[in-house]
């Protein structure tokens, strides 16, 4: 606390406060300073989010198999369904399912909900793991039933059993997870006294084994698919994700003793919404860059928003990017016979504003007859990136329109970093451009802290100077008191 005009009178702490003000003018002017590098830095890291997306929109139409979509159709999905990948061939394939792969299951007889008064143990084995179950007096059904449920493998105590174990009707059923006859399982009393049912002969006790330790109940056995594709036999051990039939075609089969067609095609809807999203993409980008580059500064803004109106108006950097992905965009691709441009295939630059926005538009419907007609002609367009005039060099005019604009997107939004004259800097345009700004700010905060420190020094000093000259104004007062009372005493001795 500080107390100043106690003699002078003076309001000590208003004048010291309205001189640091004037004082403090240059920092205000360095904090609004570093405010506008701060908000041209959130621009340019605006521009930068925007052209990553772009870079993933273009990255899936980069080759030819991210864009030739295709498509597999069965002729009823109750009997089977298929989903095809890039490597499909198209075809037609007449698949006739003789039979479905079931999982064996098994059940036993005894149907109770009380305590069973059997002891001992036996054990499952479901073709890869060994589990034994223990058994005690007190065990129900359902007690036996979470036993088998929770079961580990013997040996490795992380593996579960591949067997299931329900209570239908208070009978206990067995059921392997999996499908196929290489999936059995081998069910084995571990005590076993033949021509009689001991209280300890427990899967037998039970009546899921026989007196000879056989399966009594198979309700279901253990089969393969078994079916056929275009006249070929197939067996499989499962109905769902089969791979490994058609090339390229994941097949489910559903129904047994019914047949179906599967047809494999060019899904041109899905290419053209491949192309479609990377045009809005880039219709998005490049309206960003025109509106930074043409925006003007608002006088007396308060809002970061409005402040940032302005900060890139023409810069040249932006302006390079901007008439870059134009290019990169609408450049033929030299050396290509049937599309070397994306006129070719329905993509132009939109007329509303006679071409200045550099806005992409589509016709769908010569999109889709290109598509149609040679897939593959228009994935080149895209996607070339081979020598086509003979001199053993890949020139950019000579690369697809994805290729050129992955680069070039590779270069300006790269954080990575390259060593130029022994100084490592950022690989990337845009990173650069934000590690630039950062250096600034940060010297704009040395600045003001360094004028912060100037300033409690002036303001220390402008105390010391005033609580001075309040002493000394103290010390005139007193002085002044004592003169007059030396006076006053002459005064009365006459």
């Amino acid at each position: 606390m500080r107390a100043g005009g106690l003699v002078s009178g003076l309001d000590t702490q208003q004048l010291i406060a309205k001189l640091i003000q004037v004082e403090r003018q240059p920092m205000d002017v360095m904090k609004s300073r570093k405010r506008t590098y701060e908000l041209r830095k959130d621009l340019w890291k605006e521009i930068n989010s925007s052209l990553l997306s772009l870079k993933t929109k273009v990255s899936t139409i980069s080759t030819s198999t991210d864009l030739i979509k295709k498509k597999a159709t069965s002729s009823d999905d109750t009997v089977f369904t298929a989903s095809s990948g890039t490597s499909a061939s198209n075809s037609t394939y007449n698949i006739n399912i003789t039979t479905l792969a079931k999982a064996q299951r098994v059940n036993g007889t005894t149907q109770s909900t009380a305590a069973l008064n059997l002891s001992g143990s036996f054990t499952i084995n479901d073709g890869t793991y060994t589990s034994t179950i223990n058994v005690v007096a007190t065990d129900t059904l359902s007690t036996i039933m979470s036993k088998i449920n929770n079961a580990k493998d013997n040996v490795d105590s992380s593996k579960g059993l591949q067997v299931t174990a329900s209570i239908v009707n208070n009978i206990l059923v067995l059921e392997h997870k999996k499908t196929g006859t290489a999936n059995s399982m081998t069910l084995t009393d571990d005590v076993n006294t033949p021509g009689s049912t001991g209280t300890n002969e427990i899967l037998e006790s039970l009546g899921i084994l026989n007196d000879s330790k056989a399966i009594a109940n198979q309700q279901q056995a253990a089969t393969n698919a078994q079916f056929t594709v275009n006249g070929i036999s197939v067996t499989r051990s499962s109905n769902a994700g089969l791979t490994d039939v058609i090339n390229g075609v994941t097949l489910t089969l559903k129904k047994e003793g019914a047949a179906g067609t599967l047809t494999v095609q060019n899904d041109v809807d899905a290419s053209v919404a491949a192309i479609k999203d990377w045009v809005n993409q880039y219709n998005t980008t490049i309206d960003l860059i025109g509106t930074r580059l043409s925006e003007e500064s608002v006088k007396g803004a308060t809002s970061d928003a409005i402040m940032s109106k302005g900060l890139l108006r023409g810069d040249s950097v932006l302006v390079g990017i901007k008439n870059q992905l134009r290019q990169n965009s609408s450049n033929p691709v030299v050396g290509l016979a049937i599309y070397d441009r994306l006129a070719d295939i329905g993509i132009t630059t939109t007329a509303d504003d006679f071409g200045k926005s550099g806005r992409l538009a589509i016709d769908e419907t010569k999109l889709k007859a290109a598509l149609e007609a040679k897939p593959e002609e228009v994935a080149k367009l895209f996607t070339n990136n081979m020598d086509l005039n003979g001199d053993t060099k890949v020139t950019t005019d000579e690369k697809g329109i994805a290729i050129r604009l992955t680069e070039q997107l590779d270069y300006l939004t790269s954080t990575a970093t390259k060593a130029i004259s022994g100084k490592t800097v950022a690989a990337g345009v845009i990173q650069g451009k934000i590690n630039s700004l950062d250096k600034v700010i940060n010297d704009y905060i040395k600045k003001m802290e360094a004028f912060e420190e100037r300033l409690e020094k002036v303001e220390s000093n402008l105390w010391n100077q005033f609580t001075a000259m309040e002493k000394a104004m103290s010390n005139m007062q007193s002085q002044a008191t004592w003169l007059a009372g030396q006076l006053s005493g002459l005064n009365s001795a006459k």
